[in-house]
């Protein structure tokens, strides 16, 4: 991932210098672009200043945005693909799972599949090119580049040991692999909007949620759990579309442009999503070093092989098994996802 970086940084650069040398021949426009939430690492460090200063400054002004997040709008991340489509905006950032009736989309992100972030990252470069058929098909939309979330783990308001204490539980889920693995695990999914997660904890309309490690924290999740389970369930792949009907109008040299400075961003993303990982889970139970506030005072539930194993049956026999008949008639949703996703974590789905 080091030297992966350092190579995105000398594109970057290139694409920087290379954007001096013609920017001034780009046409000046300006996009509408909604991004993730405001009080979350991705639209801090990542979305809002590439739109606010990085893309402006390289184009020498010709380039601007009127980014907004989906705290700002008030959306709940769910609508992004569809608002493309209707062109309400030009470009947009959103979560793969959150696409919860398409079954191809879905595929990149299915709950227990990738074990750490290099694997999620081999199986979203692998899988790519059937994600942005797919987006380009069915939602008039660009895929620009895809990134990443911290690892998803089980947080819970009372005493767990393992994944063996799920079993009863009421667990917001991000989507219906989640749901699917939580069933697998004697659970009930319940599918409850990011910022409504902590009263429904309080309340205990939920006995546990999944979300990544950062955005328990950034979000207040550990004033209102007790336990986190360190076991990840997944990485919550998010994308960068464009609508066709905006990108089908730009001239080849702002085409060029824009593409190359997207691009040009993705593994710097990928590495502060990794770089926070860690310190999410210092934040949250107070073992380590936390940069950004208080900590908290979960415990921490290290995983045991047993936990391990419990995931890896519940993906295979139940999660891959659904996941593979939403797929319906739709061979080749299953054969793609077999030949690229699958090949790299050595999986073959099956209905």
């Amino acid at each position: 991932m080091v030297n992966r970086l350092v190579a995105s940084i000398a594109t970057a650069c290139a694409v920087v210098a290379a954007g001096s040398a013609f920017a001034q021949d780009l046409p000046k426009q300006s996009f509408k672009v909604v991004g993730t939430w405001s009080n979350l690492t991705n639209w801090q460090q990542n979305e809002q200043p590439f739109w606010a200063k990085t893309m402006p400054e390289a184009s020498k002004g010709q380039i601007t945005a009127n980014i907004q997040s989906l705290s700002e709008l008030g959306l709940k991340g769910t609508e992004i693909v569809r608002m493309v489509k209707l062109g309400l905006f030009d470009f947009a950032h959103g979560v793969a799972i959150y696409i919860a009736e398409d079954a191809i989309v879905e595929g990149v992100d299915i709950a227990g599949v990738a074990k750490t972030f290099d694997q999620a990252r081999k199986m979203v470069d692998a899988y790519a090119p059937i994600l942005n058929a797919t987006f380009e098909k069915k939602y008039g939309a660009r895929a620009m580049n895809y990134y990443i979330w911290p690892s998803q783990m089980f947080y819970c308001n009372s005493a767990i040991k393992g994944l063996a204490d799920i079993k009863g539980k009421k667990v917001r889920v991000q989507g219906t692999s989640q749901g699917d693995l939580v069933e697998a695990l004697g659970g009930t999914g319940v599918t409850i909007p990011f910022a409504e997660v902590v009263p429904a904890l309080q309340r205990g309309t939920v006995d546990c949620g999944i979300t990544g490690t950062m955005p328990a924290y950034k979000a207040g999740w550990h004033e209102v759990t007790s336990h986190v389970l360190t076991l990840p369930v997944g990485f919550s792949v998010s994308f960068t579309i464009a609508s066709l009907n905006t990108w089908n109008k730009l001239d080849d040299k702002s085409k060029s442009f824009i593409d190359g400075a997207i691009k040009g961003q993705t593994d710097k993303w990928w590495q502060v999503i990794i770089d926070e990982d860690k310190e999410g889970l210092n934040c949250t139970t107070g073992t380590g070093p936390c940069s950004v506030g208080k900590t908290g005072k979960l415990i921490k539930v290290e995983p045991t092989a047993a936990d391990s194993a419990i995931l890896e049956t519940a993906m295979k026999d139940v999660v891959l098994k659904r996941w593979a008949k939403r797929c319906g008639a739709d061979a080749a949703c299953i054969s793609n996802w077999n030949a690229t996703a699958g090949k790299v974590a050595n999986l073959t789905a099956a209905p």
